[in-house]
């Protein structure tokens, strides 16, 4: 995250990965600085995030979901993505944390 004076804010998800691969993707902020993404863990598995601007981080994931991806976040902070559950179905979510 770039602040309006050029300071860049570095962050990873609790629980996000280190190794090759893993670690936390930003996708979406809103003007108030509320971010979303998603993160790979340590097992390889995506889960969703919503950061806040007081810098808390609330993870997510869709309902019986083995992949959460959160897309995008509106000035309200409801946040639309995608998850697959266990039989691999791509499902479209909409959450408001």
């Amino acid at each position: 995250m770039r602040s309006p004076h050029g300071k860049i804010t570095t962050f990873d998800a609790p629980g996000a990965g280190t190794g090759a691969g893993q670690g936390t993707d930003a996708v979406s902020i809103t003007p108030a600085g509320v971010i979303t993404g998603f993160y790979l863990d340590a097992n390889s598995v995506d889960h969703g995030f919503v950061r806040f601007g007081d810098g808390s981080i609330v993870p997510f994931d869709g309902p019986d979901a083995i992949l959460t991806v959160g897309i995008s976040i509106n000035a309200a902070g409801t946040i639309t993505g995608h998850y697959r559950d266990a039989t691999t179905i791509s499902l479209g979510f909409v959450f408001r944390p």
